[in-house]
């Protein structure tokens, strides 16, 4: 038998639906992420059919006023055939799926023909698009159980334009001059909804939506070239939706463009790999960096642009933050990019596929010796940029150097110390937690909620510490989204956090009954960390619902219970301790007045600003011996305490974190902190000839 030929006959792959649940719990959407995969299915519509490029015109349009389950829609005035549909929308991981009908032959954003479907999968309660083209509609989406197919009765049904438009109910959102030619049958439309998107209690907050989509890496270069509208019920909030323009830094203003080696060296366990990264069919990529005059924060406007993306024959096919390539903070968050070919729409060598870097979603390259090479390359010129900005930030120090001690900053400390405590414990009732950089589920909930959606994990995102099991929770309203004895699955994308246990039930032990009536269970999901540092995203699915958290691995941490208060020093004149030289840390006027680099939260340091514009104007017009400096400095801890508030709030009641709670957190953080300072700092604020107590620092 081993020594006959056998021709094997080749057939179609075969493969169960719940295999898409698989490939699709990979993607890791959110709403964002979903709407820039539509902003490209629909662009490269444009593109495959000639169109010219004022003439892409997409409009995003949110409908909750009035409605069951809130709605997302993305329409564009192309519009598919049946045939369309049948070849290329109904097959998944075509990697010539974006390339359908391409009339002449255009370069296209898309990829594998699968981000925009499983966003319509995964995402929503249902989702459909109706598309309209040379007079026949077609219906097709997914219905409940996410499995797709066309809509009865709406296959190639006849209709007239008028009536289409009225079919779809966009009548009287089309530009004027695309409802004249779709009147004429120059051209169709299709309509992509979305129903009942998943982290939508009621009302979409379009705006901050809007925001991060037009700074998204897969959509600003389409946003920058394309004629995008939002809509909000009735209410037409962008007619063209443009993403951030950013103003260079004073002696950065032209970008640094950086043309990568030929090869490049990495690791590989011991031995040393060399990779190539030009040749003749692939001339050599470019890396261009660009800065900004504002510090781009996360959790700001401007923090998602802080990063590095990926360019490969059209659009984006990775996106690094900065955070994740280099540790020069803060001179780093000024500081953005883009590597890619030296010629616009020219393939990189990262496509090729014999390089195996494009993953399917796009969002990080695939990890092996080349892009490893190439990320440590880029981190390395990222390095030298950011160095250049603090040697400019330095020399502006010492032209002026302010006469500054740390006694003063060593009193309210100690003050800190003695007080946050109880100032923590009266405003939530227990004691402090960590801080930012602290442990995020270690706070029991005060009452019992439901979670989001009916299936959610407690939190968001938590610190877990490296060789140690930590329990997760994980909450399921019963019956309502599951019953008892279903069956959850657990992983981690990342083989440096291990799930301890796969499969879960929801057990009649694990319910507990909120103030409604209502059961929720409270599934403990156990992890381990095996590597400091690490992030993983933790899913937990039902095959029909899906709930991620984000954990990242720490150290172990220690017992002294001095460490649960962040420590607060001051840039410029205390050493930094996670610095190998012990320098100080040079901040500029344009960072904020309290400051945390990435590797600060997890250490839980706070560093007073003392270049901020008020700080410089207070030394230099009363002195650092004077009152109103030492008011200056009280008032940034009063900053760090409303901080600590805040992030013990989110993780003790995330569910009601929203404007009012904030607000009064904070009224109430900034009301016992100054009755305690006028308790304890009477002299420390307000006495002219305040000298420190010798034993001040140990009060």
């Amino acid at each position: 038998m081993a020594t006959n030929k056998i021709k094997i006959r080749e057939v179609a792959n075969v493969f169960d639906d719940h295999f898409l649940d698989i490939v699709g719990n990979d993607f890791k959407f959110d709403n964002v992420k979903g709407m820039a995969e539509w902003l490209k299915n629909s662009v490269d519509a444009y593109l495959r059919n000639d169109f010219k490029g004022d003439e892409h015109h997409v409009i995003f349009r949110f409908l909750d006023r009035g409605m069951t389950y809130p709605v997302i829609q993305c329409v564009d005035f192309v519009g598919m055939s049946s045939v369309d549909i049948e070849k290329s929308f109904k097959r998944w991981g075509d990697p010539n799926a974006a390339k359908r009908g391409n009339k002449t032959n255009k370069k296209v954003f898309g990829g594998h023909g699968n981000g925009g479907k499983f966003y319509m999968r995964q995402m929503f309660r249902e989702s459909r698009f109706i598309t309209y083209k040379e007079g026949l509609l077609n219906v097709f989406g997914f219905n409940e159980n996410r499995v797709y197919g066309p809509a009865e009765g709406y296959e190639d049904k006849k209709m007239s334009p008028k009536q289409a438009l009225e079919y779809a109910e966009i009548t009287s959102i089309v530009p004027v001059q695309m409802k004249k030619k779709i009147l004429d049958g120059e051209t169709g439309f299709t309509v992509v909804q979305g129903i009942g998107p998943e982290g939508v209690k009621g009302k979409f907050n379009v705006a901050r939506e809007m925001g991060r989509l037009k700074d998204h890496p897969q959509s600003r270069r389409i946003i920058l070239r394309s004629n995008v509208a939002v809509i909000h019920n009735d209410e037409l909030l962008f007619t063209r939706l443009r993403p951030s323009e950013l103003e260079p830094l004073d002696k950065f203003a032209e970008p640094r463009v950086i043309e990568v080696p030929e090869k490049l060296t990495t690791t590989h366990g011991t031995e040393k790999v060399t990779v190539v990264m030009s040749n003749q069919k692939y001339p050599p990529g470019r890396l261009v960096l660009r800065t900004s005059s504002e510090a781009m924060v996360p959790g700001t406007n401007l923090g998602e642009l802080n990063r590095i993306d990926i360019l490969g024959e059209i659009g984006v096919i990775g996106s690094y933050p900065l955070q994740e390539l280099v540790n020069t903070f803060p001179a780093a968050a000024f500081i953005y990019g883009e590597f890619g070919p030296a010629v616009e729409n020219e393939a990189s060598i990262l496509e090729d596929e014999s390089n195996d870097c494009v993953t399917n979603d796009r969002a990080k390259l695939a990890v092996n010796s080349t892009t490893k090479a190439l990320l440590q390359w880029i981190g390395s010129e990222v390095d030298k940029l950011a160095n250049e900005i603090i040697a400019i930030e330095r020399e502006k120090q010492q032209a002026n150097q302010k006469d500054i001690t740390s006694k003063f900053n060593d009193v309210l400390n100690a003050w800190k110390n003695k007080h946050m405590s109880k100032i923590m414990s009266d405003v939530f009732g227990t004691g402090t937690g960590a801080g930012k950089g602290g442990e995020q589920n270690s706070t029991p909930e005060t009452r019992i909620l439901p979670p989001p959606n009916g299936f959610d994990f407690k939190y968001p995102r938590a610190e877990i510490e490296v060789g140690k099991s930590t329990n997760l929770t994980l909450k399921v309203t019963v019956p309502q989204t599951l019953p008892v004895g279903a069956v959850i699955f657990v992983s981690s994308d990342s083989e440096n956090v291990n799930v301890e246990s796969e499969k879960h039930h929801v057990k009649s032990e694990y319910l507990k009954t909120d103030e409604s009536g209502q059961e929720i269970a409270f599934i403990n999901v156990g992890v381990v960390g095996i590597e400091v540092g690490t992030e993983a995203t933790i899913t937990a699915t039902d095959n029909k619902h899906t709930a991620t958290m984000i954990v990242a691995v720490i150290a172990e941490k220690e017992s002294d219970k001095g460490k649960s208060f962040p420590q607060v020093l001051l840039s410029s004149y205390n050493a930094d301790p996670l610095s190998p030289t012990g320098e100080p840390l040079i901040l500029g006027e344009r960072n904020p007045l309290v400051y945390q680099r990435p590797q600060d939260l997890r250490a839980n340091i706070f560093w007073i600003n003392t270049s901020s514009p008020v700080a410089s104007k207070v030394l230099d017009k009363f002195k650092s011996e004077s009152p109103q400096w030492r008011t200056y400095l009280f008032d940034r801890y009063v900053d760090i305490f409303v901080k600590q508030a805040l992030y013990d709030l989110e993780k003790r009641d995330l569910q009601n974190f929203n404007a009012a709670t904030v607000d009064r957190t904070v009224e109430e953080v900034v009301r016992k902190t100054h009755q305690s300072a006028n308790d304890d700092l009477e002299q420390f604020l307000f006495d002219e000839t305040y000298i420190v107590p010798e034993t001040a620092a140990d009060k």
